[in-house]
């Protein structure tokens, strides 16, 4: 499947146009709220600081070395698709970037699915073990300590440094995460808790189905702070002819506000619905592009706010409904819900040619 470099480039171009023009309580069920974009731009911040906690560090550094442990499994899988602030970001993130990388766990470009569903999703060896990362070699060794699910594995978690990403010597503990499965013939599921001082800064299952024409995995959890919390459900399904995502990200801690998104990429085009809801109005960005073009309409609880149009070569034109200029608060909201799902669709190119 081929999906054209241009819905990657000219979105991140929105994004940079948006950012140039500078930085800029109540009922999200409202539609009638008043637009507060600088109110906006901060529900959006507020939802990606949500991932951002040492335990959250110290669990993306260790990834990598869990599934190492765990091995073409479908518990590796599911750590390589941990949600995280990329979601919510541009710069070559966003909701298309994770999907591809929820593609790339989970389906080959034949169309088989890996991990197999028929490969455990956890060793028999590993079940009821706390594994502790060993500095000598780099990676996590089976220990004696209790405490681990009988079900399932757990890892513990270490403080990082922030430059290197690698864990503190001498070693701090910040936290742990348990992962554990349950699996069928033509589904598994798989469970990561995070958690540090007895605080569940992370939870979320991933579910995996399977037919002969499509792949469908569900992710679905929280994740905190300890301030704010994200509520989330990440849909991706992928066939023979495109992905089509349906993902929804819910912050209780700010009146309720979300996000909902759905995009479908295929040979030709992208096509995309934003919308923002909550407690600064309701803004919903939709449209499609193709190789050489692309036009998208921003409505403000419902009535035309502005119009972006893409050409190949061009900066993408802004305007607002009236023709006047957006303002540089407005500007700003866009750019942070545009980051969404700003690149990440170029990706998709040769990824899935055929999956199904």
């Amino acid at each position: 499947m081929r999906v054209p470099h241009f819905a990657r480039r000219s979105l991140a171009a929105l994004a940079l146009t948006a950012a140039a023009a500078g930085c800029g309580g109540g009922d999200s069920n409202a539609p009638d709220a008043p637009f507060d974009p600088a109110g906006t731009t901060s529900d959006v911040g507020a939802m990606g600081a949500s991932f951002d906690s040492p335990v959250m560090e110290g669990y993306a550094s260790a990834s990598e070395g869990i599934s190492a442990v765990l091995g073409a499994s479908p518990a590796a899988a599911a750590i390589m698709v941990t949600p995280t602030k990329a979601l919510l970001t541009g710069a070559g993130l966003g909701a298309g970037h994770y999907a591809a990388a929820v593609a790339k766990a989970y389906a080959r470009p034949t169309g088989v699915i890996r991990p197999s569903l028929s490969t455990a999703a956890i060793l028999d060896e590993h079940l009821g073990v706390t594994f502790v990362y060993d500095t000598a070699t780099d990676g996590y060794e089976a220990s004696d300590l209790s405490g681990a699910p009988a079900d399932g594995a757990r890892f513990i978690v270490y403080a990082v440094d922030p430059i290197s990403g690698s864990p503190i010597e001498p070693l701090v503990e910040v936290g742990y995460a348990d992962i554990v499965t349950t699996e069928s013939a033509s589904a598994a599921t798989v469970r990561v808790e995070l958690v540090s001082a007895g605080v569940t800064y992370l939870d979320y299952a991933v579910g995996l189905t399977a037919n002969s024409s499509a792949i469908t995995i569900d992710v679905s959890g929280f994740v905190t702070n300890g301030d704010d919390r994200v509520n989330f459900d990440l849909d991706t399904r992928l066939t023979s002819e495109a992905v089509v995502l349906d993902y929804s990200l819910t912050v209780p801690t700010r009146g309720g506000f979300r996000i909902d998104f759905e995009g479908e990429a295929n040979a030709a085009t992208v096509t995309t619905t934003l919308e923002a809801r909550g407690p600064h109005g309701t803004v919903t960005i939709a449209g499609s592009q193709s190789a050489t073009t692309g036009s998208y309409e921003v409505e403000v609880n419902g009535a035309l706010f502005a119009t972006i149009t893409l050409s190949e070569g061009q900066a993408p034109v802004i305007a607002g409904a009236d023709g006047e200029a957006l303002t540089e608060a407005e500007l700003n909201a866009l750019a942070a819900l545009f980051a969404v799902f700003t690149e990440g669709f170029g990706f998709f190119q040769d990824l899935l040619a055929p999956v199904g």
